[in-house]
Parts: C-alpha cells; sequence; structure tokens
C-alpha cells in the first residue's frame, strides 16, 4: 500500500504538487508525471490508480504535478518543470532524499509533449544527465484545430465503456452507430456536430504554441541522442490520438548516427488513448458510520462500486512501465495501425519502428 500527501515548496498555491510515496522505508526511485490534458489537472484522481500502482511494484516516490490548459506549450512547459524542480529540491531538503535517486520522468498525452520541451527547449526541471529514463505514453501532438476530435474520441470512449459495463452486446451497439438501429440517427447527428465544431474551429485560425510542425522541428533538433538513449514511448493499439511516430519521424531526421538511428525504444499495448485513466469509486471510499453506509447500500439498490476504465490493460500498463524501470526490453512492438490512421504516415513497418538501437535504460534500482 501507498499513501498520498500533498506538498507545496512556498505558501502558493500554484507551486502545489502531489507527493505519492511508499509506506514504508526510503523509496528507490522518484518518478516525475505530468498527465494529459484536462486530466491533468487532477492527475491524483485520474492517474491514482495508475501511479499507486507504478508506486507499489517499483518502490516509486512518484511526483505528479497539475496544471491548467492553454494555448501557450512553451509557458506549460516551464510552469510544470519548475514546479518538478522545486519539489525535487523540497523532498532532497525536508525527506532526506538522496539527490542520486534514479529520477524518471512519465507524461501522458500532452503532459509527454510538455515533458519534451521541458527537456529540449526550456532547460528546466532536471537535465538529461540526470534522468535515469523518460518514457512517454499515448505522446499527442495535435493542433487546436483537432482538439474536437479529441473530445469526439473521449465522448465515445465514455459511451463504449459505461455500454460495455452494461453487458450491452457490442454487435448490436456497432449496427445501431452505423444507422441498423435506433440510434443511428442520433449518432450521425453526433458526428456531424462534432465535424461542424472542428471545421468551424480551424476557420479561426488559432494555433498552440508551438504548432505541431514547431514541435517536430524542436524535437528534430534539440531532443538528442542521449535524450533518445533513454526514451521509451508506450503506444495503445486502439489509440487515435497518438503523436509517437512524429517523436519517431523527428528523432530519425535529426539523428547523428549513421543509420539513422539513436536509441528510442517503443512498446506496444493492448488499450485506448485512456487506457491510463482508471477510475474505481465505492461506498467503502466514503467517510460514513457503518449504519448510514448500509442505508447509502440500499438507496443505491445493492451498489458497491463503480468504476471507469479496463483494469486489466492497465494492469498491463502497468507491469511495461515497471519493467522499462527495471532495463527491460520491450514485451512487444506497436501495431502502430491506428497511429497511422491519424498521422497519415504509412511507413514504419521495420524494426526500427519498435527498437531504433541497442541501448537499454538500466535503471539500477536498489
Amino acid at each position: 500500500t501507498t499513501t498520498t500527501t500533498t506538498t507545496t515548496t512556498t505558501t502558493d498555491p500554484n507551486n502545489l504538487v502531489y507527493l505519492l510515496e511508499p509506506s514504508v522505508g526510503t523509496p528507490s526511485i522518484t518518478l516525475l508525471f505530468v498527465g494529459g490534458a484536462g486530466l491533468g489537472q487532477f492527475p491524483h484522481i485520474a492517474y491514482n490508480e495508475l501511479l499507486k500502482r507504478i508506486s507499489t511494484k517499483c518502490n516509486a516516490a512518484v511526483i505528479a504535478v497539475p496544471y491548467e490548459v492553454g494555448l501557450d506549450h512553451f509557458e506549460l512547459a516551464k510552469v510544470t518543470g519548475e514546479k518538478i524542480r522545486k519539489a525535487l529540491i523540497h523532498c532532497e531538503d525536508t525527506r532526506s532524499y538522496s539527490s542520486n535517486m534514479p529520477k524518471f520522468m512519465l507524461g501522458h498525452s500532452l503532459g509527454a509533449k510538455l515533458q519534451t520541451i521541458t527537456l529540449s527547449a526550456t532547460n528546466d526541471a532536471v537535465s538529461a544527465e540526470e534522468l535515469a529514463g523518460v518514457g512517454f505514453m499515448s505522446f499527442n501532438n495535435f493542433g487546436f484545430k483537432n482538439t474536437i476530435t479529441m473530445a469526439k474520441s473521449f465522448a465515445q470512449e465514455l459511451r463504449n465503456d459505461r455500454v460495455k459495463k452494461a453487458g450491452v452486446d457490442t454487435a448490436s451497439v456497432s449496427d445501431d452507430m452505423n444507422g441498423g438501429g435506433g440510434g443511428g440517427d442520433n449518432n450521425a447527428m453526433f458526428d456531424m456536430l462534432f465535424n461542424l465544431a472542428e471545421v468551424a474551429v480551424g476557420a479561426v485560425g488559432v494555433e498552440f504554441t508551438p504548432s505541431p510542425d514547431d514541435t517536430k522541428r524542436i524535437l528534430s533538433l534539440k531532443y538528442d541522442a542521449k535524450l533518445q538513449s533513454k526514451t521509451r514511448l508506450f503506444v495503445f493499439d486502439d489509440d487515435e490520438l497518438d503523436s509517437s511516430l512524429d517523436i519517431i519521424d523527428s528523432c530519425t531526421a535529426g539523428s547523428s548516427s549513421s543509420d539513422g538511428s539513436d536509441g528510442l525504444t517503443s512498446s506496444g499495448l493492448r488499450g485506448s488513448h485512456l487506457t491510463p485513466v482508471f477510475l474505481k469509486f465505492g461506498l467503502e471510499d466514503l467517510d460514513l458510520p457503518e449504519e448510514a453506509r448500509e442505508m447509502a447500500g440500499q438507496v443505491a439498490g445493492g451498489f458497491q462500486n463503480a468504476s471507469f476504465g479496463d483494469e486489466e490493460y492497465l494492469n498491463e500498463a502497468v507491469d511495461e512501465v515497471c519493467g522499462w524501470i527495471l532495463g527491460r526490453e520491450p514485451s512487444r512492438r506497436p501495431s502502430w495501425s491506428k497511429q497511422r490512421q491519424s498521422s497519415g504516415d504509412g511507413g514504419y513497418e521495420s524494426e526500427s519502428s519498435w527498437r531504433l538501437s541497442g541501448g537499454v535504460v538500466d535503471a539500477e534500482v536498489e
């Protein structure tokens, strides 16, 4: 088991981070985590199960950095990087963390993009020399107009999860969504409204800073061989929002080695973009006296627990992340099928899309 505490490096609430520590003994490693857009503002809720399980399996102290979304990703990367830097100093000064404790970065979705900017352009937080490894789950580098696509994908995934837990036959749901049932018209309207919104947003001409193309240029120029040799990409089979091919393409284009490779590794996993987000609630989580708990159960019609997400896929992701921390090779390569559909790229069938060189991260976990 682990305990969750909150620490601030100053009295300023803007410097708040969440610290998850093993309940017994001294941590063996420190994991520096930044979550996705929106979800990353509440990492102690959205990513609680993911981070708790990693912490338990790896005896890790987890520093999870919350942030509010915005268009200026340079600024967000600077803010999150500065929070990490101050939190590390705070833990060393007040909690007796060794400055030599192995440090790993882990980011999900937009959080992974922010970490690439932190490491490539802002020079905040920690240097490449200080890091034992860098992990990017479902790296996302979409443009602003594609945020509508992301919202649509999230809505569909939430709906599918609800349908799955209700025990509805997936084939009938598929037919219904394709117009074969009573809900076909509703789904067609759903798609049309999202498509119209995406066109409208694109017409405004607003874009993130850096843009997707600028981000790829930064990666090509600044994400050097040393960082690449420490980086693992975690790619989910059914993730249509994954931009990991942008990293591979950029790092290959900017490679300094003769064979166009500098050490990136990639793990293929079952699941989708929201697999790292697993929410589990139950009456036992509520601070209620026993008699009130029984009454609440009766009112809820026998309800005891509710969850969002696939726990089996989450556990597979946790095992793969912990394996990477311990220096293991990817258990398998990504399929890349969904990623090619979203990026329009038809390549990366070769072994180099899984492992671009022979480097292996040595976590040196005691």
